[in-house]
């Protein structure tokens, strides 16, 4: 038996040995944006394969949130109204058509369900363009007249980053695949006792849906939050209703201009602390909803 166990560790000891060294790779940028972000740039300099500080410093990150040289707060506040605004909606009408399609039957349901899917078809920066026009030119808005002309209708406004998007034809094929894998027994047995259709989505099915709906919330957060070649289309003009991640590029490149650096001087650090910045929210959004995430990405089970 000792000879089963010695033989069983020695063949997963190169396995264990290759897990290590992938952690140790993936995780060596992540260390190095930490420790990178904390040095001066003679520190940079001086050990650019790992910048460790001599002493740690804080400045760029006091700068980064300095409400007096920017505007970071309040270009973290649009983009978390962004993103709750594109987490509510577009959840609650994935959960409504998801239902729809899964569980009610009606003459061409299945054509329809395919004609949605057949937008996934093409990529999205096909839709850019459009899109970026019907904003351009929506009616009776930025000076349009009811023709959509005459001005620059939601460009530059907070309605060009809230209106596109709000229906996405992958959630709804996801909550519909696993609606179907909830057995109507459920759903019987509420009806049974009375509850009516509103009533058996809200206490019967989102409970059981909240894997699912976890994978929808990370997933919206971490796009919405990354989000930037949208918001450089239509908000460019406006900096009171930037972004996180056009705030950051704005940052990026003026940079040496708020630390009274010349421009040929390539700030490392303070790259570093703002892609730091940038990727701590997202961090401890996953953390607090792993559980739930890992649930939702493996599939749906239900538990007897």
């Amino acid at each position: 038996m000792k000879m089963s166990v010695w033989r069983k560790a020695f063949t997963r000891t190169p396995l264990y040995l290759l897990l290590i060294l992938s952690s140790i790779a993936m995780a060596f940028p992540l260390a190095y944006m930490l420790v990178g972000s904390i040095s001066t740039i003679p520190d940079y300099i001086s050990r650019p394969a790992f910048p460790y500080p001599t002493v740690p410093d804080f400045s760029n990150y006091l700068l980064i949130f300095n409400p007096q040289r920017t505007d970071m707060l309040k270009w973290i506040v649009n983009t978390l109204i962004r993103a709750a605004w594109y987490i509510v909606i577009p959840a609650t009408l994935a959960v409504l058509a998801g239902y729809v399609f899964a569980k009610l039957k009606f003459r061409g349901r299945d054509a329809a369900f395919i004609f949605l899917l057949s937008s996934m078809v093409l990529p999205g920066i096909v839709y850019q363009v459009p899109t970026f026009v019907m904003m351009a030119r929506w009616p009776l808005a930025g000076g349009n007249d009811i023709f959509g002309q005459g001005g620059t209708g939601f460009m530059n406004q907070w309605p060009a980053l809230l209106i596109p998007g709000l229906v996405s034809v992958f959630y709804i094929f996801m909550m519909r695949q696993t609606f179907y894998s909830i057995p109507a027994d459920f759903e019987e047995a509420a009806r049974v006792d009375g509850a009516g259709t509103l009533r058996c989505l809200w206490s019967v099915y989102l409970p059981m849906l909240k894997p699912v709906l976890t994978v929808l919330v990370i997933f919206q957060f971490v796009g919405i939050w990354n989000d930037y070649l949208w918001p450089l289309f239509v908000s460019v003009s406006n900096p009171q209703i930037y972004v996180v991640a056009l705030g950051f590029q704005f940052l990026s490149t003026a940079g040496n201009g708020l630390k009274n650096m010349p421009n040929t001087v390539t700030d490392y650090p303070f790259l570093f602390a703002l892609a730091t910045c940038s990727i701590f929210p997202l961090v401890i959004l996953f953390l607090a909803l792993q559980k739930y995430f890992v649930e939702g990405v493996q599939g749906f089970a239900i538990k007897g």
